[in-house]
């Protein structure tokens, strides 16, 4: 044991290297403020004032605990405490070489957390449980629940994209979403929910992000994600809000290649940077980096955000004074695999101000590179230190400590409450919006109409769940029904044609995701082609588009064109509903759709 005379040195040098730290990467106001904090409660160490998240809103024995693990850690546990690796696939199975690793990752390396993606909810609570009784210190077990648990898992709830929930124009749906999300996750043993997504879909051509914003409009996007914010913290589990400094206003998939954002600073801050900013002013526990190149804020060629060091440092720490956990989107994406090894991409995250390390491209590599990186001299110990101390604030705030266990006992096949199955089926039914419709069309009348043809049409390889084309048989007749798709032949599309000319009525449900081809359509010409041969017909023709709102641009002159901004089950049924009478449209565009007059806050009126 040390004696206190050598305490007290130790802890006084490590207070002017943590000094020394303060005045390098912290501007002066907030070093003022701080050094003046710490003449008031000279007691203190400041490196214990500094390294404290106000986010967390710890207790002083919550502080003792993450004191006293700190203090247990050799400097390998705190460099492999800021990996999250992936644990999904074939790691959900036991007895595979898949979940030997991660076991391995968890019991001899020592991570600080996971991240599970799809499987059932048995499997993946077996398999959380099974490691977290493994792990010395608990896991962070995050995943991306954007709309519900069942947007990763078999048999569970799913809710409307965030899109659809813009779509009411009510924030509290985002909240409510929110809390059933957490709740459930908490239920599979997940406790960080990877949303919710902060990005302003300004670019109607985004191939990634899309419907899975809640808007176009900065302020809509703002409010949405501080009410699902909100939510999630009221269930107990970490909201993180991605991807920082926005990835709304590209063409360009960050999986698979490098994007770029351009804009000014000044535009950048009034735009993709609002929802972040107002999330950062309400203390967000956790923000995701995107892997994004914005020229505005670094001018090196080929750098991800996730990796510089003036994106994450000297804007989103020192500039816009965020205290809370930062995370890299997955630094197996091609945006950074690209133009990094996977040991270098590591150690320039966490260079640039990253506290967590999430999906490295190997993940053996990355801990060991940063172990090396800190042995030599290249980040030092103290630095390493105020990351682990957030992630450990993190681990207390969500008492893992105590409860890092869900009851396997307890848990059914499935995670399904009624009240968010009601829930789900409300948003959907309040976010269905109608863009055209003639007059009198609608609620349907199957007497008027004897031969109805509901072609079912993607730009995909198949529909995952035409859930439409299996209700509307409930409530109305079929003259023929047929499926579309990219992989479909030029006879395919001809006899639908040729069915639809001796039709009065055709639903054309369409599952458009979008894509940019190297023309920058987001159909290819074949099914233009098609669609307009079909509205030549000068038949009733219904446009429902369960995904791509902005697919009218296409087609102007479709006369019936209904959007729902999600193809959830749920969407899908609030659709039928509609045709049949059962509900109002009440959603509002979220959205503008090019080249037409229709803006955000449209809502259709009858005989406008």
């Amino acid at each position: 044991m040390k004696s206190n005379l050598s305490s007290k040195a130790n802890l006084g040098f490590a207070s002017v290297i943590f000094v020394h730290f303060l005045f390098l990467f912290l501007p002066a106001s907030d070093i003022n403020s701080i050094v003046s904090f710490y003449q008031k409660h000279n007691d203190k160490s400041l490196s214990t004032v500094m390294e404290k998240s106000d986010v967390f809103n710890l207790t002083e024995d919550d502080e003792k605990w993450i004191d006293k693990t700190l203090e247990s850690m050799t400097l390998y546990d705190k460099c492999a405490q800021i990996f999250m690796p992936a644990v999904f696939g074939n790691s959900l199975n036991q007895s595979s070489k898949e979940f030997k690793l991660a076991l391995e990752l968890v019991k001899v390396h020592g991570i600080g957390g996971i991240v599970v993606s799809s499987g059932s909810v048995d499997e993946t609570a077996s398999m959380i449980n099974e490691l977290q009784k493994n792990a010395r210190i608990p896991l962070l077990v995050s995943a991306d629940f954007e709309n519900g648990i069942g947007m990763r898992m078999i048999a569970s709830n799913i809710f409307p994209h965030n899109m659809a929930i813009g779509a009411t124009f009510n924030p509290n749906f985002a909240f409510e979403s929110g809390k059933a999300t957490g709740i459930e996750a908490l239920m599979l043993g997940v406790n960080i929910n990877f949303a919710p997504v902060a990005d302003v879909n300004n670019n109607p051509d985004n191939p990634v992000i899309n419907l899975r914003s809640f808007s176009e409009d900065k302020n809509l996007v703002s409010d949405f994600c501080k009410s699902f914010y909100e939510g999630t913290k009221e269930a107990g589990v970490i909201a993180t809000a991605k991807h920082f400094p926005g990835h709304g206003n590209t063409i360009v998939d960050s999986h698979n290649e490098l994007p770029v954002i351009n804009g000014s600073r000044s535009y950048l801050f009034d735009n993709e940077l609002k929802p972040f900013i107002e999330l950062i002013k309400n203390n967000i526990q956790a923000i995701m980096i995107g892997h994004l190149n914005v020229p505005a804020f670094d001018t090196k060629n080929n750098l991800p955000s996730s990796i510089s060091y003036n994106v994450i440092t000297k804007l989103l720490i020192e500039q816009l004074g965020y205290k809370g956990l930062i995370i890299t989107d997955a630094l197996d994406m091609k945006a950074v695999t690209n133009y990094f090894s996977a040991g270098n991409a590591c150690v320039q995250a966490f260079k640039a101000g990253n506290d967590i390390l999430l999906m490295p491209a190997n993940i053996k590599d990355g801990i060991t590179a940063i172990y090396n990186e800190v042995k030599s001299g290249g980040i030092t110990e103290a630095r390493l230190d105020v990351s682990v101390r957030k992630i450990l604030s993190a681990k207390k705030w969500l008492k893992l400590e105590t409860a890092k266990f869900v009851n396997n006992n307890k848990l059914p096949k499935r995670i399904r409450f009624e009240e968010h199955y009601k829930l789900s089926k409300t948003i959907a039914e309040k976010s269905v919006t109608v863009v055209k419709l003639e007059d009198n069309l609608l609620p349907l009348d199957s007497s008027k109409f004897i031969k109805t043809f509901l072609v079912n049409i993607t730009n995909r390889r198949n529909i995952s769940d035409p859930h439409f084309s299996e209700i509307y048989k409930e409530d109305f007749s079929i003259y023929s029904k047929t499926t579309l798709t990219s992989s479909s032949n030029t006879s395919d599309y001809k006899y639908t044609l040729d069915v639809a000319k001796d039709c009065d009525l055709i639903i054309l449900a369409s599952y458009f995701s979008i894509r940019n081809n190297a023309d920058s359509k987001s159909l290819p010409d074949y099914q233009i082609k098609f669609i307009n041969d079909l509205l030549n017909l000068n038949k009733r023709i219904i446009f429902i588009s369960f995904e791509n709102p902005y697919v009218l641009s296409l087609f102007p002159d479709v006369k019936n064109y209904i959007c729902t901004f999600s193809n959830s089950q749920s969407s899908q049924r609030a659709v039928l509903n509609l045709l049949n009478g059962s509900i109002e449209p009440e959603g509002k565009l979220p959205i503008s759709i090019p080249s037409t007059v229709y803006k955000t806050g449209f809502k259709w009126k009858p005989n406008s």
